[in-house]
């Protein structure tokens, strides 16, 4: 069986899903760490803080909380199995930019901008791209491929170019939507909106939700993925829970409802967007967007950090 992906996260988190339970990942640690002003702790998956001070009173409460939450984890697991070689991804950020090559070297260029310099790593996931693409245009009738889908839009427009790959293979394709929340057995809710934010040790309770994805379906996504392509919009987006092509301001309004009256830094700005209105997009396009807003006069520079620039300091005008 392989299992596709479409995002570096959940490759990650599959990996491990796989060997979670009584041979798999168990005793895990979890690393803290607590905010500059010493506020409360703001990581998650407890051997101590990272800086190397002893945990004391509210701290004390969340690591065992954390540490409660990792059992009940353990409780629940069921592991996907298989083999790490047969995890595949296709982490292209199709919802953005030029997409009429998507494995093409314009695409190659588009990740290593988007990836800030680090080219190395943008070229050891091009190159998974790659091999991920070959394994799904080879696959035959004897062949299963489980596509983990969610709700970002760079997961709707991978799951439309698998399907171009897939639709003349004849492989058996299978697909588990994540759901949009799961409660705990203690009553709290928990919300979703890409497989990123599951973690390993739940992946293989969703598979009751796995359904087929017959060939005429594969079909029909591909055609609609070809129109997409032939579109080329600047960004496309989930509207209505259909991928549409849209104009490059489709987010504009959201990070104009998170300006403050002062100034603020980018990255605030940014944080607040992904944080409150959840669009289910990464920070590199709100970044490009605030950059276009103080090229237009929209915002002001106030102070530039000219090599992070998420730490420059801006105001409306």
């Amino acid at each position: 069986m392989l299992e596709l992906c479409f995002d570096m996260s959940t490759r990650g988190a599959l990996r491990v899903a796989q060997r979670c339970g009584r041979s798999g990942r168990k005793g895990l640690g979890f690393v803290l760490s607590r905010t500059e002003d010493g506020g409360n702790v703001t990581s998650t998956t407890v051997i101590g803080f990272d800086d190397g001070k002893a945990p004391a009173g509210e701290e004390i409460h969340q690591i065992q909380r954390a540490q409660r939450r990792q059992a009940a984890l353990e409780r629940e697991v069921i592991p996907l199995g298989g083999s790490p070689s047969d995890v595949l991804v296709l982490s292209l950020g199709l919802d953005m930019g030029d997409i009429r090559e998507p494995l093409g070297a314009d695409r190659w260029d588009l990740l290593r901008r988007w990836c800030d310099g680090d080219d190395e790593t943008t070229d050891r996931d091009w190159q998974r791209n790659l091999e991920a693409a070959e394994r799904l245009r080879s696959c035959g009738s004897r062949d299963a491929v489980r596509i983990w889908v969610d709700h970002t839009p760079y997961g709707a427009c991978g799951l439309l170019h698998a399907a171009s790959l897939l639709k003349d293979t004849k492989a058996d394709v299978r697909v588990v939507f994540l759901p949009p929340w799961r409660e705990w057995p203690d009553g709290v809710v928990e919300t979703y909106l890409g497989w990123g934010e599951v973690e390993p040790e739940l992946f293989g309770r969703f598979l009751s939700r796995e359904e087929p994805l017959p060939p005429v379906m594969l079909g029909a996504m591909a055609h609609r993925w070809e129109v997409l392509r032939q579109e080329n919009a600047p960004l496309r987006a989930v509207v209505n829970g259909r991928v549409r092509s849209v104009g490059e301001d489709f987010y504009d309004e959201m990070i104009r409802r998170h300006l403050p009256e002062g100034q603020t830094k980018i990255a605030n700005i940014i944080g607040e967007v992904l944080g409150r209105e959840k669009p289910g997009i990464g920070d590199v396009w709100l970044a490009e967007r605030i950059r276009q807003m103080l090229s237009t006069g929209e915002l002001r520079m106030l102070r530039e950090d000219r090599e992070r620039f998420y730490r420059s300091v801006v105001e409306r005008t």
